[in-house]
Formats: C-alpha cells, structure tokens, sequence
C-alpha cells in the first residue's frame, strides 16, 4: 500500500474547503453591495476566480452560498453523538459554549453577515429553514437507530435545532446585541423548564 495514499483525499478536501470559503467570501460581498437578487452565480465566480460549473457542484443553489458552513462537509452532523448523551442539553449547551468560545471576531462577523442575509431576505430563509429541517431528520434518524425510540427523538431533536433558529433569529433582529452563546442558552433554559424558568 502506497504510504501517501491518504494525503491526496485530505489535500483534496483542504482545496475544496478554501475554494468555498473563497467563493462565500466573494458572494457575501456582492450579495450585500447589490442585493440578493441582482447578483448572478456568473457574478460571483468571476469575482471568485471561478467557473460557474464549480459554484453549482459545491454548493448546488445560489441560497446556499450564504447558508453553507463546514459542518455541511460531515456525512452526519458533528452534533448527532450528543444528542444520544444522558443529558443532551448540558452536552450541547456545554459544546456550543466551548464553540463560541473559541471564535475569534473573524469567526463572529462572518456569522453576523449571514444571518444578516437570511433574515433579510425570504428565498435565503426559506431555504435555510428547509436546510434545518433536513438536518434535523439526518441527526434524529441517527440518534434513533442507537436509542431505538424514533418518536421522542424526533420531537427533541426538531425542537433543540427549531430553538437554536429562534435563538439566532433573535440574536440577528436584537442588532447582534452582545455575544451569540447567551441568546442561544436562554432557548435551551426554555427547552429544559418552559416559560416559568426561562428568562434570567
């Protein structure tokens, strides 16, 4: 067996994940100097350097230029093992933080930008609405063949990855006031105890 045989897939993946960091960065910076609808995919691959062809085969429709992030390149969300944990809200309350922790502003004011973009603009949420949904029924599913209950992990499931929406879309029309993770927390409180507990 070649010993490389590994290192081209993985330098391959490399290529492909700064190619779409670099087609996202040019279609963000369209999309909000002339609007969502006034910008073309042959805008933004000239702008990025690429051909049309290759916009298409990495993110598949003009709306996903802003939705897409990393975690779209995992076959199952990074996500699915802790929602299988005895107490999956503490676990992905206890990931999230330790996420936003560790990003820089860079990381933050590329969050801000497009959700500033989804929310202000129905085709983009709509089809990030649609884009969660089908996430969640890839992790629930997941989830469900290890637990074997499908029933109660859908619901928990849909409504863990519904909430973290309201939480961002909150966050979003609030101005992005202070940091994500506190707006993302107050929807898991809500999620654990309802209204009587969920505020601060």
């Amino acid at each position: 067996m070649d010993p490389d045989s590994g290192a081209a897939p993985n330098l391959q993946a490399r290529k492909k994940l700064a190619a779409m960091h670099r087609i996202q960065a040019a279609a963000l910076d369209l999309f909000e100097a002339h609007g969502f609808d006034q910008v073309a995919i042959e805008a933004v691959a000239a702008a990025a350097d690429a051909s049309p062809r290759t916009v298409y085969r990495y993110f598949g429709t003009k709306e996903m230029l802003v939705i897409w992030d990393e975690a779209d390149e995992h076959p199952s969300s990074p996500l699915t093992p802790y929602f299988g944990d005895g107490d999956p809200i503490g676990a992905l309350r206890a990931i999230f933080a330790a996420g936003f922790a560790a990003m820089g502003e860079d990381d933050l004011d590329l969050i801000r930008r497009r959700l500033a973009l989804v929310y202000t603009t129905p085709a983009i949420e709509a089809a990030f609405i649609l884009h969660s949904y089908e996430k969640s029924r890839a992790i629930a599913a997941a989830v469900a063949s290890a637990r074997g209950d499908r029933s109660e992990t859908e619901i928990f499931v849909h409504a863990f990855v519904g909430a973290t929406i309201g939480a961002m879309r909150h966050w979003c029309l609030s101005g992005f006031d202070g940091p994500p993770f506190p707006h993302l927390d107050q929807a898991l409180r809500l999620l654990e105890h309802g209204f009587a507990h969920g505020t601060p």
